[in-house]
């Protein structure tokens, strides 16, 4: 085998190296190439620059939406669509349900637990031949028994459960008659009681079965009884107060033993006890009620019923 020129191994040393740069030189000129091409097509359109402006007090849209031609004529509304829904269903179960009898209705609106259609009435009043007394939870009603109240005492006493019938516990009542010099008392006789329905039922029953009006009659110890109990109230009815003969008493007297027993409290300026006065059926010459109601009852404490208002005839 012949020996290797000098000229030879020279070239064989030198292709690689031109092979290498050549092949390097085209992939150089092809990446300019795409680069080139890429950002040429770029430039057919500028990239849109959206602005913000917030204290504008318009807006353009940046986009004009096509019109659809599906689009519906009407407004459409969600909630008057779930509102119409919703009554057609009602409608449709109510038109399967049979009607509610009237009886069954009336029982329910009777019953304790119905619901309420008016307000109710204000807590702790009492009401009694319409003179009414409010923050009223100790009420004493102290009611004339002499034998002119014979043809009337019914009526007081109708009046007697109206207003008992509108007591609520926690309010307090007692019941006391005065017939000649004594205080009767409805049971139970040391103590005011509870309104409560029993309560209540038994005092009407136990006046309907002792309490005949007779004789002449002295309310001071009726009275001072009464407020012993330190009422907040004391409804006092009689159709002469100051009586007459061996039971009568000086106008006088009476209004100093109220002063004493029920006086001016010094710090608030006001009685523990309001005195209400009713003149039943006669006038009093001497107007002792009206007198007592202007002291310890104020302006609207004081009432007189008549014949005529109570729808009977005069004697």
């Amino acid at each position: 085998m012949p020996a290797e020129s000098d000229t030879e191994r020279a070239v064989r040393r030198i292709v690689p190296w031109v092979v290498s740069v050549g092949l390097h030189a085209g992939i150089i000129v092809l990446g300019f190439f795409l680069t080139w091409t890429v950002m040429s097509g770029n430039d057919e359109q500028a990239p849109t620059r959206v602005t913000a402006e917030f204290y504008a007090l318009n807006y353009d849209p940046l986009v004009t939406l096509a019109s659809d031609p599906t689009t519906i004529d009407e407004p459409f509304s969600p909630q008057s669509a779930t509102i119409e829904s919703l009554e057609q269903a009602i409608a449709d179960q109510l038109a399967d349900l049979e009607p509610m009898p009237l009886s069954l209705i009336a029982e329910t609106v009777s019953a304790s637990h119905s619901v309420q259609f008016a307000p109710p009435p204000a807590h702790n009043s009492a009401t009694f031949v319409g003179l009414t007394s409010t923050n009223a939870r100790r009420i004493v009603y102290v009611i004339d028994a002499s034998g002119s109240m014979i043809r009337s005492l019914q009526i007081v006493l109708e009046e007697l459960a109206r207003s008992l019938d509108a007591l609520t516990p926690p309010q307090e009542m007692g019941i006391i008659f005065f017939q000649r010099n004594q205080a009767v008392m409805v049971p139970p006789r040391d103590h005011l009681v509870a309104a409560t329905p029993q309560a209540k039922v038994q005092a009407l029953r136990w006046i309907d079965e002792q309490i005949i009006p007779a004789g002449r009659s002295n309310p001071l110890a009726a009275i001072e009884k009464a407020l012993r109990f330190k009422p907040d109230v004391i409804f006092l009815l009689s159709d002469n107060i100051t009586g007459s003969g061996q039971f009568g008493i000086d106008q006088k007297e009476l209004l100093d033993l109220l002063e004493q027993l029920n006086p001016i409290d010094a710090e608030t300026g006001r009685r523990a006890t309001r005195i209400n006065c009713a003149q039943f059926l006669y006038p009093d010459p001497l107007d002792t009620l009206r007198k007592i109601a202007e002291r310890h009852g104020g302006p609207e404490g004081y009432t007189f019923l008549d014949a005529a208002a109570l729808g009977i005839s005069a004697p």
